[in-house]
């Protein structure tokens, strides 16, 4: 194996093929790896990051001063960001299709995530719109449509009305690192690398007292594109 011939306890995964989760699940469980990355923009997009990173710590090596600085964790959120006046413009000009519900302390997070939380329980469907976009394919919580994925129809109502895609095609989870094992079955420790999957990399089994649970994120074979959550990876 790889993992044999070269000595190597670690293994970076680039490239377009980067992208098939299960091939991806399937190296982090088998191939014997302490700890597996996959960036969350694998494909061509990823290279003018790779390069500029690489110059930066190039410059980092060369400069006496730099040397004790910790390097910055990698984040995928890099796309574009909007200021207030810039949402404001949009939503006056797509105003005659909106309903803007209003509802006070509109600026308190929680009572935001309140309201979210009682819409998807009660079968809404919710886009998510925070902070800078992701960079790279996959909706990792800065730009997202978040549901309740107890309702099993929810695949068919996304897919057909919102995403236009094949119907059988079901939808990411996004869980606290920390409780994914109770549904998922992974280590229970978050930093385990058959467990974390920050940018929705890697297929997991869903726990069979669970896939009835949760059906709407359930593949046809019991598994499921985990994203797990950290505190400091998305505060």
């Amino acid at each position: 194996t790889l993992r044999t011939r070269t000595g190597a306890k670690r293994l970076g995964l680039g490239g377009g093929v980067a992208l098939n989760s299960t091939l991806n699940g399937r190296i982090v469980r088998e191939a014997g790896f302490d700890h597996v990355f996959i960036p969350p923009h694998p494909g061509d997009e990823g290279i003018a990051l790779g390069c500029a990173l690489y110059g930066a710590e190039r410059l980092r090596r060369a400069d006496a001063n730099a040397k004790s600085c910790a390097p910055v964790p990698l984040s995928p959120y890099l796309g574009s960001h909007y200021s207030d006046e810039d949402i404001c413009e949009a939503l006056e000009e797509f105003e005659p299709f909106l309903t803007q519900p209003s509802f006070e302390a509109a600026n308190d997070m929680a009572a935001v995530l309140k309201r979210v939380a009682r819409a998807i329980e009660g079968g809404a469907v919710v886009g998510w719109f925070q902070g800078r976009g992701e960079l790279g394919p996959r909706a990792l919580g800065n730009r997202s449509i978040l549901a309740d994925p107890r309702r099993r129809d929810m695949v068919d109502r996304l897919n057909s009305r919102i995403k236009r895609r094949e119907s059988f095609r079901p939808f990411a989870p996004s869980v606290l690192a920390d409780r994914a094992h109770e549904v998922f079955e992974i280590d229970e420790s978050p930093a385990d690398a058959s467990g974390c999957s920050p940018f929705m990399s890697i297929t997991v089994k869903v726990r069979e007292e669970y896939q009835s649970v949760v059906p709407a994120i359930v593949h046809f074979d019991g598994t499921a594109r985990l994203q797990t959550l950290q505190a400091r990876e998305n505060p």
